[in-house]
């Protein structure tokens, strides 16, 4: 994993090249933090290229990027990580093709000769990649299916301007630093801005599944690759027995090709029902003592860690568990910065944290992201099918007559997405009507649930309907950007097995029915994993990453809270209005009503402001600005935990 960025003038030798390596290297410095191992640029009269290195596979300088090919034509930067990429080089070595180092980069390089853009659907992995194809003058932009790998990028007047974080294109000189107020009424329904736009006026982030092209001269294209398939009426899957057999088989071909690294790797290790199956499976191919990693908040309703140490005890892992406590709010500050929008989910904080201790000890962790997206795991998707059944069906947008008219089609539809609209939304419509200050009031007539009418997928039962919203938007909005930055921010490379594709897709073949059961989420994945993990890991209420900020925004961080909410630099933002803030404030207080999302969503908010609007020294808020800096709080309690050893490597018990 590294950070890339670029720009591609629209004019050549309308910057001298000095200037543009400059702009180079100072796209590099501010990604340092995705690339620790090393900075390389590469500039000619119209182009800047820029990446920083986290070394995996061929560590040597000679997988150094930008990487070009052998005519001097094709010059590639490239983030994540080429799982296929040994059977796609032998492929191209039979046809030819001449490699100088080991690394999945230059898999890339030549494929794009052979194959083109072509070249997105072959590839099995995570990935954000850039391309200038000097000969054609045209660059290449490409992002992995699910959005693993960010994109971001800006169609300037001088140039085209693109990077991992916006940060690295707010470096660009003349990039205009303006909030899109449509995108923050977004983010103020859903926690997180949706793409394809971004918080920022003007930069925008390349979808999963897509690429886009810009020949010199033309206006850019943006073209989708890759769709995640339906059920076929009547096709043959198979029994639940045959099911959860090929289900362990699948995701063992899917941990094996994460386990693909030059550097130590662990796991993440939750113990939940996901990261404990990816454990289990590392250690039937990879043996006993895989590091793993566990954190929690000494809370019974925020920790996991008794179910991960079952785990870790199972299969013999040199095992860690980390208890955070308040502490973790001092570093609000920095995740305003690395994150470079504003991000609502307050997991970020103890996902940050604990990719800090396991960066301590490893270079690449896996993780069982994206098993709820695509077997089916959470509660809300059963509750979203109860609305749908009913009769008649519930989840109409509740204040309809304040919206303008939505756009035309078909209504059972827009029925659909309002009601899961409807499931995800912080601030309510009438919290939106009674609340929002000056400069939202043009936003208060623009139904948010709208963003998420292109993801609704007809033909499928409504719980798979509520995952493909998910996979389209949550899933590379919110969850992945959390760990994506998170874990970079220590560089720490993340991997997610369940999000292979192959897998993936495999399991959409299946009908709803086949993966759940008696409002059991996960069914066939839990059936599948019944003689590999304890019982009482599985059939248990999740919890996952969670943090208390409802508690902290009362006791730790009230002057905090009040301090940044009840500023005269907030409330003349014309967000909110103060009289609805002070009632929010009041109401979570006393305990009439529970506002802890919506105030986190408004702090994290004024935090990006202060951050990103406010100034352009791209630079984390210093201690004068930041109130969390100096806030009190012992470091996290570290708890070296390490299951028994063996003489013998740890086994899964085979399945019966």
């Amino acid at each position: 994993m590294c950070g890339l960025a670029g720009g591609v003038l629209k004019k050549a030798d309308s910057v001298p090249l000095a200037e543009l390596r400059r702009r180079a290297a100072s796209m590099a410095a501010i990604l340092h933090h995705r690339g620790p191992d090393g900075h390389g640029t590469w500039v000619d009269p119209q182009v800047a290229l820029a990446h920083t290195r986290l070394a995996i596979i061929d560590t040597t300088t000679a997988a150094a990027q930008p990487m070009h090919d052998e005519t001097g034509t094709v010059h590639v930067v490239f983030n994540g990580e080429i799982y296929n990429f040994l059977e796609l080089r032998a492929e191209l070595v039979a046809d030819g093709y001449r490699f100088a180092n080991r690394s999945d980069t230059e898999v890339i390089v030549n494929g794009y000769r052979k194959w083109g853009t072509g070249l997105f659907a072959k590839l099995v992995g995570m990935f954000a990649i850039a391309i200038w194809d000097s000969r054609r003058k045209r660059l290449v932009l490409a992002r992995d299916r699910f959005g693993e790998k960010p994109l971001y990028y800006a169609d300037r007047p001088d140039a085209l301007v693109f990077g991992s974080e916006i940060k690295a294109l707010l470096t660009w000189p003349g990039m205009p630093r303006q909030p899109d107020m449509a995108a923050l009424h977004d983010y103020l329904s859903f926690g997180f801005t949706l793409g394809p736009g971004t918080a920022f006026a003007g930069i925008g982030r390349l979808q999963p599944a897509h690429f886009l092209v810009w020949d010199i001269g033309n206006a850019p294209t943006v073209q989708r690759y890759w769709h995640m398939p339906v059920p076929e009426p009547g096709a043959t899957m198979g029994t639940v027995e045959d099911l959860r057999h090929e289900l362990i088989d699948r995701l063992r071909q899917a941990v094996k090709y994460c386990l693909v690294s030059d550097v130590p790797l662990g796991a993440f290790l939750s113990g939940g029902v996901d990261s404990s199956a990816v454990v289990a499976t590392m250690a039937g191919l990879h043996g006993g003592g895989i590091k793993t990693f566990s954190s929690g908040f000494g809370l019974e309703d925020y920790d996991e860690t008794r179910y991960a140490t079952m785990v870790a005890e199972r299969y013999r892992t040199d095992h860690s568990v980390f208890t955070f406590g308040s502490e973790l709010l001092r570093s609000v500050g920095d995740l305003a910065w690395y994150y470079g929008e504003p991000f609502s989910d307050s997991s970020a904080l103890v996902t940050y944290a604990l990719s800090r201790e396991t960066r301590r000890s490893v270079t690449v962790a896996l993780t069982g992201d994206g098993a709820d997206e695509t077997l089916l795991g959470y509660a809300r998707y059963f509750a979203y099918g109860d609305m749908r059944r009913s009769n008649p069906p519930q989840g109409a947008r509740r204040l309809g007559k304040l919206y303008v008219a939505p756009p035309s089609g078909d209504a059972d539809a827009m029925a659909a997405t309002d009601a899961y609209g409807f499931m995800l939304e912080r601030f309510r419509e009438g919290h939106k009507l009674a609340g929002y200050g000056i400069a939202m009031l043009p936003h208060v007539g623009h139904c948010s649930y709208e963003r998420l009418r292109p993801y609704f997928t007809e033909g499928v039962a409504p719980e798979e309907a509520a995952a493909r919203f998910d996979q389209a938007t949550y899933l590379p909005d919110d969850l992945l950007v959390k760990v994506d930055i998170a874990a970079m921010a220590q560089g720490l490379e993340t991997r997610a097995p369940f999000l292979n594709h192959e897998l993936a897709e495999w399991s959409a073949r299946i009908p709803a029915h086949l993966k759940i059961w008696d409002r059991e989420g996960k069914a066939l994945l839990k059936k599948a994993l019944e003689p590999l993990l304890p019982h009482e890991c599985m059939y248990r209420p999740k919890v996952g990453f969670r943090v208390p900020v409802a508690k902290f925004m009362n006791e730790e961080i009230r002057d905090q809270t009040d301090g940044l909410l009840l500023s005269d630099r907030f409330l003349d933002r014309g967000i909110i209005r103060e009289d609805f803030v002070r009632e929010m404030l009041d109401a979570h207080r006393s305990g009439r009503q529970g506002h802890g999302t919506r105030l986190w969503a408004l702090l994290s908010l004024e935090m990006w402001f202060r951050t990103w609007i406010d100034t352009d020294s791209n630079g984390r808020l210093d201690g004068t600005d930041d109130p969390f800096a100096d806030l009190a709080g012992g470091e996290e309690r570290s708890v070296d935990y390490r299951a028994p050893t063996a003489s013998a490597p740890a086994s899964p018990p085979a399945l019966s």
